[in-house]
């Protein structure tokens, strides 16, 4: 009796003109958002590739130290042609350097993607359920107990031998089925154009993230039409009923995920960038002064060109060329001493800044925390976490970025490397300095300017020609550790991030449903 009545409810369902009119609008959405998105995540991937070939190219061309800096690039996540989130469709890249720390994995942009354009709505696959079919089902359901009372057949079917729980528990299965259907017919054409783009393979847990994308978005639609089905039950008459139900859709909803950005952008306080800007002037005053005084009581050899030539394309003046043994032995001393002070100044430097990152991010986490209140919302943040879209995601990679850079920089001392000359130069052994000592020039007479200086010119000119030729002396990095794993969160630290708004949901449907059995059972059919 029971399945009965489940199918009777889904027969009248599909019968209706609103199922109709909402599936082609599922439809339709759904194709226009997923080939945008199709678009969108072709063009990333491939500036995905070309960023990330880049990558691979400076690091065969460093020829000193000091130019190994690994640059981590992630593709875009596939499944965010489904639900963009904070991610959006972007490659992520990572820098990975001595002098710096990053606070975050900064997106990789296409040639395609202009600064000037705005949006209004973030439309996704994910955005349609949430409006389009969480609409459908305040539509459904509005009327399902009061409209049949108005139409004289809730009598009628209170004569069959069946408990009036039951009858609500079947209108419910009735709903969720009606509304699925649309739901899947939407999926299934967004999942053939994700498998048909050419760069979006989908692996096992992808689509172990998909089949819980299916029942999230499910659970989602069965509670919005439980809880319509909550009003129609205390309601007097189906238009008080619509109203009541349109209004919470609207405030809970829309409304809702409208304001959240707002309040937890002024709930939090930011502190000014210009605290930030002060504390960095003072590290690196105390930074500079602890150099002086090296520089002071450690001074330079005063031989022409000691140090080498700047013969570097990168704008730091890297490598250093034909200096002098002693040159090279002073500076290789000073940056041994610079470079240990640079590892203690840039952690201090990073909490400094994340001083003033740390409450915008808190705002972004106080969006997807408080969530949790609006079905709609907390559907569209569980689904980020779905897809890896998430800012959680996003600090994800950067607190695994955090973690190479200290294997980098422990890779870099075991080779000792900050002591070497190979920090900043390619020189062979026993290479022949531009100057091995002063020359004998006129009064009043510069360097630069002396037939000297033309003559060592035109020697370095021909010795960069002959090592040119030779193909350069790139640095052996066979031995640099990867990047390894554990970028991506797993899929268990995703479901972790999702217990809060899931145990919300499931009790949200249980207390909607208990109480429209309780409202049903003292309900007057008269």
């Amino acid at each position: 009796m029971f399945w009965r009545f489940v199918r009777k409810e889904l027969l009248t369902n599909i019968r209706t003109l609103r199922l109709a009119v909402a599936l082609v609008f599922t439809v339709l959405l759904a194709v226009l958002t997923t080939v945008t998105g199709s678009i969108d995540f072709e063009r990333n991937h491939a500036a995905y590739r070309q960023r990330a070939r880049r990558a691979e190219a400076e690091l065969e061309r460093a020829t000193v130290y000091a130019q190994v800096s690994p640059v981590v690039v992630l593709p875009p996540q596939p499944l965010s042609i489904l639900s963009r989130g904070v991610m959006q469709s972007f490659a992520r890249q990572y820098g990975i350097t001595v002098d710096g720390i990053s606070i975050y994995a900064s997106p990789v942009t296409s040639n395609y993607d202009s600064q000037f354009m705005k949006t209004l709505v973030q439309i996704d696959f994910t955005t349609v359920v949430g409006l389009l079919l969480s609409f459908l089902a305040v539509v459904l359901a509005f009327d399902g107990i009061c409209g049949e009372r108005e139409a004289g057949t809730l009598k009628l079917l209170l004569t069959n031998p069946v408990a009036r729980g039951e009858l609500v528990l079947a209108k419910l299965a009735g709903g969720i089925l009606t509304l699925a259907l649309p739901f899947a017919v939407g999926l299934g054409i967004s999942l053939l154009i994700v498998l048909v783009t050419p760069h979006a393979a989908l692996s096992g847990g992808d689509w172990l993230r998909v089949g819980v994308y299916f029942a999230l978005s499910v659970l989602y639609l069965g509670l919005v039409y439980s809880l319509s089905l909550m009003v129609s039950t205390y309601a007097r008459s189906s238009d008080t009923a619509l109203i009541l139900c349109l209004f919470a859709w609207l405030a809970s909803g829309v409304g809702y995920l409208s304001a959240l950005p707002s309040v937890g952008r002024y709930a939090i306080d930011t502190p000014p960038n210009q605290q930030y800007q002060q504390r960095r002037q003072e590290l690196y005053a105390e930074h500079r002064e602890l150099l002086r005084a090296w520089d002071e009581q450690h001074p330079a050899p005063q031989v022409p060109m000691a140090l080498g030539l700047p013969r570097g394309t990168d704008g730091r003046g890297l490598p250093r060329r034909y200096g002098t043994a002693a040159g090279y032995d002073w500076l290789a001393r000073r940056e041994a001493y610079r470079l240990g002070l640079l590892l203690d100044l840039e952690p201090r430097l990073y909490e400094a800044r994340w001083a003033v990152w740390k409450p915008l991010a808190d705002q972004g986490y106080a969006v997807d925390a408080w969530s949790i209140l609006s079905p709609m919302a907390s559907y569209q943040v569980l689904s980020h976490y779905l897809t890896r879209t998430s800012l959680v995601d996003l600090f994800h990679v950067s607190a695994r970025g955090q973690d190479y850079r200290e294997t980098f920089v422990g890779y870099l001392q075991g080779r000792g490397a900050f002591s070497s000359w190979r920090w900043f130069t390619d020189d062979a052994p026993g290479q022949e300095p531009m100057f091995a000592a002063a020359p004998d020039l006129p009064e009043g007479v510069a360097l630069q300017a002396s037939p000297q200086w033309q003559e060592r010119m035109a020697w370095v000119e021909e010795q960069d020609r002959r090592l040119a030729a030779s193909g350069g002396r790139h640095l052996d990095l066979t031995d640099l550790p990867p990047p390894g794993e554990g970028w991506q969160r797993t899929w268990a630290e995703s479901l972790q991030s999702m217990v809060p708004g899931l145990a919300v949901l499931i009790l949200a449907l249980g207390l909607s449903v208990l109480a429209t059995v309780a409202g049903f059972l003292r309900y007057d059919p008269t």
